[in-house]
Order: C-alpha cells, then structure tokens, then sequence
C-alpha cells in the first residue's frame, strides 16, 4: 500500500477506535445508570485512561499495519490479542492504581461492546483494502524473481499472479528453460539480471531463488539491491527438498533454524489459549452442564447398566497419560480400551448412538481442559494402544503430542474424525493435527469451534458413529 494510502488507513482505524470506544463508553453508562453520561466524573478518569492504553497497545501490535500477503484471519488474531490485553491491563490498572469502586456491570458493558465492535470495524476495514487492491492496479509493487525452482514456482502461481496480494512481475531471469504460464515472463539468463534492473528502476522488491554454488552472484546481487533501494526477499536452496515449516534464530550473529514453527512455545500465546479455555469451561458448566448432565445421567441409567462415565487412558502433551472423560456410550465390555467403535456396533446403547452422533459424548472432557490435561481445541487424545500402533506406521505421527490434546480439533472439522479404517486415514488427522500446531492462533481456535458447533447441529457426519 502506498505511503499516502497507508496513512489515509491509519487515521481512519485510528479515529474509528476512540469513536467505538467512546460509543461504548456512553451505552454502557446508560444501561448501567439510565443515562448519556456518568454522574461521576471519576468515570472520565477511566475513559482517558482506556484511550492511552488503547493507543499503547495499537502501537505495541502494530495493529494498522497491512501486509502485502494479507490474510485477515491473522491480522484479526492479532487485535483480538491486543483486546483481551487491553481487558486484563485495564482492570488491574484500575484495582492497583485507585480505590475507587467502578461499576463492574459498566466495566465489563464498556469492554465487551468495544471489543466486539473493533472486531467489526477493522474486519470491514480490511475487507475494503483487500477489494480495493484487486481493483487498484497503481498498487502494485513490480517485482523481479532471479532464478527459478518448484517452490517458486508454486509461490509464484499462489501468490505473485494473484492481483488480490498487490505485485506485478517484470521479470524472470534464470539459465534454465522455462515452460507453462511463467515462460512469458522470462527476460534474460542471470548475469543479465543486473542490467536490467539499471533500466528499470520501478523495481523495488526482487526475490532470489538460487542454490548456494551461486553464492558470489547472489552477494552481488544483494550488494546491488542495498545501494539502490531494492528490498530483498530469498528462498533458500533447501526448501526444494525441506517440507516443513522451519524458523531462524540468531545467537551471537549465528542462525540457528528449527524445523517447525510452534506458536504455543510462546508463554504468552500459552497464557491466551489457557486463559480462553478456563472462561469458556466455566461457562459451558454454569450455564449447559447443570441441566443438561443430569439429563444425560438419568437417560443412559436407565438405557444400560454400568456408570454414567467412562474414564480412558489416553495419550497426552508429550505422550503423557492421562484418564479421559466421556458419558458412557456403550454397555461395559472387556474391549473397550482395544477396539475403536465401528458402524453399527453392538456395543453402543440405544442413547449411546445418539450422543455419539452429536458428539454430546464428549461433553465431560471439559473437566479434563480445567484439570490442565486438555484443551478446548486440540488434537484429539488417542487410545494408548492406538499410539504405539501409529507411531511406527505414520511419519511424524508422535509430533501431534506437542500440544495438548482437544475436544475438538482442525482435523475433526475437516471430516477426520471417528474411525480410521486405513493407515492413511490416520495419515491424513496426523496431517491435519500438525498443520494446526504450526499454524495455531487465537481466531483459528475460535473458528474450529464454531465449526464444531455448526457441524453438531447441522452437518451429518459419515463417520459418527
């Protein structure tokens, strides 16, 4: 985005912002005290004080920023962190800095309504810049790829001819043959790259794709990038033949890579999912277990003999055991702790087929995800035996134990869930399960489980049974 449309951007987010917030400020000084404004001006006081941790925490998460490559279910991860911050920040601000006794019902009002508005705004917001990129062809950034292999090529067809990210290429210079779509593009062998970024000086970003034998033309290219204002973007040689997401770090000016991206290795993104789990647990307890559980209890003892739980080892973080939690669907049998339910199993109650097809089954894990054993969203917990089984027969199978297991997960939403026939159905949830360790954040959490409670209710699943 250019320079004068970025700043256009910032100052409507901007100003949009402390609109919203004063907007929440006066609604909920009416349904707190039936009035436009507080009769006490100390609530000012918190107003101007909700307004500077605003701006500090815009400017802490770079909230108005929008990156080429957009994707907005990221950049709103990123403000509903900021949000939850700005919740937690505010009220201990106010129980360690005053002693005066704001309205909790005005507080939680105020927060609430801000955030959700915020998330509505910057949404829109960000649906207008996507919209207005595709259209506005003066916002493209030219671009010059240096060298050609299968992983550009890919983020070429993905990305670079995709008006929607904003780049136009000028230009493809390599010494090897280029065939398809991308041959039209081709302006030179390498050694001809240079000159013809002298010619065309529109050129701002070039990207270089070329294996280390290369090494001293690419610090020629890097040295000619630095003197005339090219930004420079590489993808090294080994991703040709390294799959996996990977990240660099630097100890003493050395770079250190590891080989898989894992957003909950971070305590405060830990701290986030944690604190998410133990609000929304509480909730579904209050407000869905106290009548419904005694419900459920009554209906499978009279239905079946045995308990109304059915209590399971199964794997966990780190391949740590623990006893998982479900209302019992079956009637008590010696192969429980073997054999997967399969269609039309004997096993499962008349009651126990309905919660199984409804997921409602699952339902006492939430004590599992107070007890700090699961999450709400995670990789679902396998038998013991399942996980000794798999873990010879699937690659990278045991990686799906770096998080805590869940409820429901990105792999269930995706149809992978009950039994698994084949080796490559357990295959493709290990898939799955490892994608959302790689990529985890906040928004993609919530969105599992409104898919999750979509699917429940609306979708019928092959494999619930």
């Amino acid at each position: 985005m250019p320079q004068s449309k970025s700043k256009i951007y910032t100052a409507v987010s901007f100003s949009g912002d402390l609109i919203l917030l004063s907007i929440s400020f006066f609604i909920a000084s009416i349904v707190k005290f039936g009035t436009f404004t507080p009769h006490d001006n100390f609530y000012y006081t918190l107003f101007f004080g909700w307004e500077i941790l605003w701006i500090l925490l815009v400017l802490k998460f770079n909230l108005y920023e929008i990156p080429k490559i957009l994707y907005i279910d990221k950049i709103l991860s990123k403000n509903l962190k900021a949000l939850i911050y700005f919740v937690f920040l505010s009220a201990a601000l106010i129980f360690f800095i005053t002693d005066y006794k704001f309205s909790r019902v005005f507080f939680v009002t105020t927060v609430f309504i801000f955030s959700f508005n915020v998330i509505v705004w910057r949404s829109l917001l960000l649906f207008y810049a996507k919209r207005r990129r595709y259209k506005d062809r003066s916002d493209f950034t030219e671009l010059v790829l240096i060298g050609v292999n299968n992983h550009i090529t890919r983020f070429v067809r993905g990305v670079y001819t995709d008006p929607k990210y904003g780049y136009r290429i000028v230009g493809i210079f390599t010494d090897a043959t280029i065939l398809g779509r991308l041959k039209k593009f081709k302006r030179g062998s390498l050694k001809e790259s240079i000159a013809f970024l002298e010619q065309n000086k529109s050129v701002k970003e070039i990207v270089i794709s070329l294996p280390h034998s290369q090494s001293v033309f690419i610090n020629e290219l890097l040295e000619y990038a630095d003197n005339n204002l090219i930004r420079v973007t590489v993808i090294p040689e080994f991703s040709e033949y390294l799959s996996q997401l990977f990240s660099i770090e630097y100890v003493e000016n050395i770079p250190l890579m590891k080989f898989r991206r894992e957003p909950l290795q971070s305590l405060s993104n830990r701290i986030l999912k944690r604190g998410m789990d133990v609000v929304f647990s509480i909730f579904i307890i209050v407000f869905v277990f106290t009548w419904l559980f005694p419900l459920l209890a009554i209906l499978i003892k009279l239905t079946s003999k045995g308990p109304v739980f059915f209590a399971q080892e199964r794997s966990g973080k780190d391949d740590r055991p623990f006893k998982c939690y479900k209302f019992r669907s079956m009637t008590v049998n010696s192969e429980s702790d073997k054999l997967q339910a399969t269609k039309n199993d004997a096993r499962v109650t008349k009651i126990g087929a309905i919660l199984r097809r409804t997921s409602m089954d699952e339902l006492p894990q939430i004590f599992n995800v107070l007890f700090n054993d699961m999450s709400l969203v995670g990789p679902r917990p396998h038998m013991l035996k399942h996980t000794e089984q798999y873990r010879v027969l699937v690659d990278k199978y045991m990686v799906r134990h770096f998080a805590k297991p869940g409820v429901t997960g990105w792999a269930q939403i995706l149809g992978f869930r009950g039994e698994t026939k084949t080796v490559k159905d357990m295959e493709k949830r290990a898939h799955a399960d490892i994608w959302y360790i790689e990529n985890w954040n906040l928004m993609l959490d919530i969105k599992i489980m409104f898919r999750t409670v979509f699917i429940v209710f609306f979708k019928k699943e092959d494999n619930a049974y």
